[in-house]
Parts: C-alpha cells; structure tokens; sequence
C-alpha cells in the first residue's frame, strides 16, 4: 500500500466519504436534477418508491420547485430536518391537462431542506427531473381604492390576472388589501366570464400561509360569493385566483361596506362600596306614637 507523506488515513476517509453539500438554488442558476425510481429504492407508508435531495433554503425567500416525469405520475414532498411531515406537497400542477408537480414555498428559516420525489401508485417506476429556483418577492397587495362604488355600498375593482402575475403551486392570483375591525361582516364577490374563479382570505402577515376563508362556486354559474367576519382588527387580504392552474383572465371583484357592527367592549361595571362586617348594625326605627285621641267620626 503506498502511503502519502503528511496525510492521515482518516483525512483520506474522510474526503472520499464525506455526505455531499445540499444543492442551493442561485439567483441565476435553478438547480436541476435527473433521477430515476426503481425497484430497490426505498418506499414510504403507502409502499410508493422515492428519491431525496437535499435543498439549502434560505428565509424570506420564495422558491418555486417542480418534478415531471414521462414515465409516472409525480409527487414531490418538501421536508424541514429532521420532520416527518412536509411543509408543503403537491400533486398535479393542472389535473386536467398536467401531471407533473410544482409548488412554491417561502421558508421561515433558513436550513437544508429535504426534497422527496415519488410516483402517485405504488406500482411508478421510471425517469424524472427536478427542478428548484428562485422567483422574485410577492408583489404589494393593492391597497388603492376602489375604482367604482355600487349602489349597494360595494366597493368594485376591474382587474385581470395575467401570466406575469405570482402564482401558488401555479395559480395565479391578485391581493387586496382590506383593513376590517373585529366582529365586522363583509361580503366578497368575485365575477368573470371567462375565469372559474376562487376567493381567499388571509391575513396580511401570512401571504403564503393557509387561508382564514375561501370559496369557489357560491356565486352564479362558476363565480365566487364568500361572507367573512373579521375575529380581530387588522389587515387582511382578499385573494383573486382561479381553481384551473395557469389560468387568466378578466374579472370583477366586489367587496361590501361591513354589514354588522364592530364589536364593543362591554361596559366596566360600577364599584360595589364595600360594607364593614365588624360595624354595628343599625337600630330599627320605632313605630310612631299613638294618637292620644279618637279619630274624627
């Protein structure tokens, strides 16, 4: 066996075996990834195949991360160290006409994360690639006022969504910026003739959280109708998105004057005197005297 001078055998192990550095996407580099699913990888709870690749994200920051597969039907699960259960998953990026998976995530630290592929069945086998990479800020939500008021005191605004507009796990959407005291009612409507549209609610500090409220067909034919009220005061946003991923088109969305009342703190109660246990108590007043003559007749 040759020996090198001045290096140690464990240095040596210790190169050679050493776990590679997690992948990190760039501001203009995604990280790329080509895979394969095969019979001795290893298997989750409900028995389907899987890849892992580990990710350094960092907080604050959005990333949009996809796998697609001509071979099987793609699922991609996004893992903090450590845990169990994903922080986010996704499917289909359009189940009517798109099989492969995307998501977008914001990480609220910064860590290495763990990036799952797997087929939808237990039976998918076969090639995939991944994808993780950057995508800018979430736009400012629109807090500008309304661009028409209804004689019903709404509040209307004429908008469209776009293919420049952000996207959740490739749906685009819109918010509005809306500032509701607690117990306030409102009633939010969303209308397009061409957009099977949604309305979210959520709060102005978790944009990328789950919603408070949201519908997709109360209103007529395939338009969004929602009532929603406010359990604190604060900003809150109204979401304008489509249930078909990749969607857009024009809208209108209508959001009402409050229809009740805000709450109001009840009253303070008014002080009991306190009473003095150890004070006498007082003497009952005497009956009058009686008359010293009879009553007139």
């Amino acid at each position: 066996m040759r020996v090198i001078p001045g290096i140690s055998l464990s240095v040596v192990a210790a190169a050679l075996f050493a776990a590679p550095l997690p992948a990190q996407p760039g501001e203009s580099r995604p990280w790329n990834v080509a895979g394969r699913i095969d019979d001795g990888d290893r298997k989750d709870t409900d028995e389907r195949r899987y890849d892992e690749h580990r990710l350094r994200l960092e907080a604050g920051r959005r990333y949009r991360i996809s796998a697609g597969s001509d071979d099987f039907d793609t699922i991609i699960q996004l893992f903090q160290p450590g845990e169990s259960t994903p922080v986010a998953e996704n499917d289909d990026f359009n189940p009517e006409t798109n099989l492969n998976s995307r998501l977008s995530y914001t990480p609220g630290e910064t860590a290495d994360y763990v990036l799952r592929v797997l087929s939808f069945g237990p039976e998918g086998r076969g090639a995939y690639t991944a994808q993780a990479e950057l995508q800018p800020p979430l736009p400012p939500p629109v807090a500008a006022g309304a661009t028409s008021q209804g004689a019903t005191q709404w509040q209307i605004w004429d908008g469209e969504l776009g293919d420049s507009d952000p996207d959740r796990d490739g749906n685009h959407f819109d918010d509005y910026l809306v500032h509701m005291r607690a117990g306030e009612t409102r009633l939010i409507s969303l209308e397009s003739g061409t957009l099977d549209t949604m309305i979210w609610v959520l709060r102005a500090a978790e944009r990328e959280g789950e919603p408070l409220d949201m519908d997709d067909d109360a209103g007529p034919a395939t338009d969004a109708l929602l009532g929603f009220q406010a359990e604190d005061e604060g900003d809150y946003l109204i979401r304008v998105t489509a249930f078909s991923s990749g969607a857009t088109g024009t809208y209108r969305l209508r959001i009402s004057d409050a229809l009740t009342p805000p709450a109001v703190a009840p009253a303070e109660p008014e002080p009991v005197p306190e009473v003095d246990a150890a004070a006498p108590e007082a003497e009952p007043t005497p009956p009058p005297p009686a008359p010293d003559h009879p009553p007139a007749r």
